[in-house]
């Protein structure tokens, strides 16, 4: 990233209810920076919460505003084309394009979907998301607009109520046509990469598990095979962080443009010190995932009414499955 010689103000906010304190907050959602260094910069008056100094032990609230003021930098580019599939006076539904972050994270402030949506619409300071997907994954995203419709969505998020299904190329010829993956999630010591997961298998000695693994449940069946590459659907039954990226590399099929689970710790290491070049097109062939969040099917909060919300396969991942001989 480039220095840039000026200070700029970025401001976050608290949209979901939080037992974390601010230092809790800014070390999980802000990795680069340790928390001693945190605390650094709380304790000189560089975070504010509500536009008051604060302490690094202060609690979070829903509807906190966290400003922190810091040197700007280039953000790395993002595809910014997000477009509405449908809207009413209770939710709102995006086709969130790659690579977007959804909010703020690491060295991106600006560069989200939430920053360009509340820029065009100023009322959307008050919408709330519901959940979400990551920055190199496109497809549908739902937004409440008010707090009595995030919860009615939030309760069948809890429930299992919601079924979402998302499409994938991957690498090798997907066998069986249809499969269900059950295998828990969590991660392990000594790892290179702090976000990299994997399933954990039963027995495996507690002294090695970094991150305690969550049950986890995911339906996989074949759409088309092309060559040694697959387009599949997914329909992860649990909410797990990567479930589907884990879940697929686990059984040998990791996702094209992955670059944490498609190739070794040295693939994503690469991207993230020297970002895309051809050596990484070698390894993982396009500079985004190629995973799309296709479907939702969910209650509506107001009307009660089932929803069917879809958002077909993105035009980079069309032509590029297009591209791959039969």
């Amino acid at each position: 990233m480039k220095p840039i010689p000026k200070q700029v103000t970025l401001k976050t906010l608290i949209e979901h209810k939080s037992s974390q304190t601010l230092l809790e907050y800014l070390v999980q959602r802000f990795h680069y920076h340790t928390a001693p260094e945190w605390v650094e910069r709380i304790q000189d008056g560089r975070v504010l919460v509500n536009g008051l100094k604060a302490s690094e032990n202060q609690p979070l609230r829903a509807g906190d505003e966290m400003a922190y003021t810091t040197d700007t930098w280039e953000e790395p580019e993002v595809n910014p084309n997000y477009r509405v599939i449908y809207e009413d006076e209770t939710i709102l539904a995006l086709s969130k394009p790659a690579p977007l972050p959804v909010h703020a994270i690491g060295a991106y402030f600006r560069n989200t979907l939430m920053y360009l949506l509340r820029d065009d619409r100023p009322e959307a300071r008050d919408y709330y998301l519901v959940h979400r997907l990551d920055s190199e994954t496109s497809g549908v995203i739902l937004l409440a607009k008010t707090k009595e419709a995030l919860r009615h969505l939030l309760k069948q998020w809890d429930g299992g109520e919601v079924r979402k299904t998302y499409q994938a190329i991957v690498f090798g010829k997907f066998e069986p046509a249809a499969k269900r993956v059950e295998g828990a999630i969590g991660s392990l010591v000594g790892r290179k990469i702090r976000m990299k997961l994997t399933v954990i298998p039963e027995g495996t000695s507690i002294e090695r598990i970094d991150e305690s693994p969550k049950p986890s449940v995911t339906e996989f069946e074949l759409v088309e095979t092309r060559g040694n590459y697959s387009l599949i659907e997914a329909r992860p039954l649990t909410g797990r962080t990567h479930q589907i990226r884990v879940h697929l590399e686990h059984s040998g099929f990791p996702i094209v443009g992955d670059k944490i689970y498609s190739g070794n710790d040295e693939t994503f290491l690469s991207f993230f010190e020297n970002g895309w070049n051809d050596w990484l097109k070698e390894r993982v062939l396009i500079p985004r995932m190629a995973l799309h969040a296709r479907q939702i099917v969910f209650t509506h909060p107001a009307t009660e009414k089932r929803m069917i919300l879809e958002d077909p396969l993105t035009e980079d991942l069309q032509a590029f499955w297009g591209g791959l001989k039969g």
